[in-house]
């Protein structure tokens, strides 16, 4: 699944589109409102504040978030586990990744009648690009609802003090590193550069190391590996560097806490924690966001999620529908942007002037993102009962090379091995 959107179509198209957008708002005769659980990652405020949004429109149904999963792969064994003790949630908001595993089990309810009755999505704002990428055996599994990609965030400040240039940061990986050990330098607890890789599900920044490169994770037919190449050993001898440079093991929340601190002079994660970094820092310290070096041919993994029905009962399929359009509209992307960094997935809210028109070009930061949008394409999820199991070996991996502890080469040849003997057989 390929996202080949530009930033000219996300951008382009008519305003006048917002109007059929809008939530309606039928005479409601129910004395009971119908409760939807929604199970979401982090952060729990931007859901709970969006369903408060819904409810507010929509009296008669109670929207409930659980206790948010840290990952998607957190939350896809809880939606796993849920089905085997019958306490599913209604609605999931699951990472692209993960969207086939749970709809190949039978737990996801496809969305196509929906659409259908609604007579389809187009006029809404919803990019084909984007529903593609929830489509499982030519079925519609979800709606998207927020877009991430991997994104370096600088600290200015510290960046100067290391005698680099904040109006020319370094385009390419060994520049950045060598930048990195300049801040390291400084001391007084300073950490030049952090590739963050714990924390994120499904080895996405890993991955985005390899597309970068023009390379893939998975062969075609998704029955083999395809980062035994040239760019696999790459990425992992870029985590060595990031090592040597070094980057010490943290979780994703303290490396975020750290850079929000001042303490990290460059950080690789997601530009969804941009309104957070740039509000920990303002006052402080500058902040400004880069796309990752990247080859002519390179892809980035679009990271991110779709709002999903797990709900069978047809009455609350209808209300569990109607809210995930509201989230997935104009008006909740419009706060989804405005909370966050997450690039929005409806392009009536872009399009709008009093919603984001005028955002993206008052806060270049959050451009970076938009400008990615040509270059993402999809976050490949391995196939199969081990999906998650594989992405942690992944992990453990990279983890014995960012710490000095083994050699990439080798590294690469056992992971290769492993992985493919928990892929499922032909």
């Amino acid at each position: 699944m390929n996202f080949q959107s530009t930033r000219r179509n996300f951008l382009g198209g008519t305003a006048a589109l917002a109007a059929g957008a809008a939530l309606s708002v039928p005479a409601f005769a129910q004395a009971k409102p119908i409760t939807l659980r929604v199970l979401t990652s982090t952060p729990k405020e931007l859901y709970d504040n969006l369903g408060a949004d819904f409810m507010a429109k929509r009296p008669d149904i109670r929207i409930v978030v659980d206790t948010p999963s840290p990952d998607y792969d957190d939350l896809t064994l809880r939606i796993f586990r849920a089905a085997i003790t019958g306490d599913a949630p209604d609605v999931a908001f699951q990472g692209f990744n993960r969207i086939n595993l749970v709809a190949q089990r039978g737990l996801a309810v496809p969305l196509n009648t929906l659409i259908d009755a609604d007579g389809g999505l187009a006029s809404l704002g919803y990019q084909t690009s984007l529903l593609d990428m929830t489509k499982v055996a030519d079925k519609s599994y979800g709606l998207p609802f927020a877009i991430s990609s991997p994104t370096l965030f600088y600290n200015l400040d510290l960046v100067e003090k290391a005698g680099g240039n904040p109006d020319r940061l370094p385009s390419d990986w060994p520049a950045i590193i060598e930048l990195g050990k300049k801040i390291k330098v400084l001391g007084n607890g300073i950490m030049g550069l952090h590739y963050a890789y714990i924390g994120h599900s499904g080895a996405w920044t890993w991955m985005a190391l390899i597309m970068s490169q023009g390379g893939s994770i998975l062969t075609a037919d998704e029955r083999d590996v395809a980062f035994n190449g040239p760019e696999g050993l790459w990425a992992l001898e870029m985590f060595r560097q990031f090592g040597e440079a070094g980057q010490i093991e943290m979780s994703l929340d303290q490396t975020r806490q750290a850079f929000s601190g001042g303490t990290i002079g460059i950080l690789g994660t997601a530009n969804s924690y941009l309104r957070s970094a740039e509000k920990a820092a303002a006052g402080h310290f500058s902040v400004r966001t880069a796309s990752l070096p990247m080859k002519p041919n390179g892809k980035l993994p679009t990271g991110g999620n779709a709002a999903m029905i797990l709900t069978k009962d047809p009455v609350r399929q209808k209300a569990a529908w109607d809210f995930v359009k509201f989230m997935t509209g104009p008006e909740a992307q419009t706060k989804l942007v405005n909370t966050t960094g997450y690039i929005p997935a409806n392009s009536i809210a872009v399009n709008t002037p009093e919603l984001l028109g005028k955002f993206f070009a008052e806060n270049p930061n959050a451009m970076t993102g938009v400008q990615q949008l040509p270059t993402l394409g999809g976050w490949p999820g391995f196939p199969g009962e081990n999906a998650i199991k594989i992405t942690d070996l992944i992990r453990n991996h990279i983890q014995s090379v960012v710490t000095l502890r083994r050699e990439p080469k080798a590294v690469l040849g056992d992971m290769v091995k492993e992985v493919r003997a928990m892929l499922p057989k032909a």
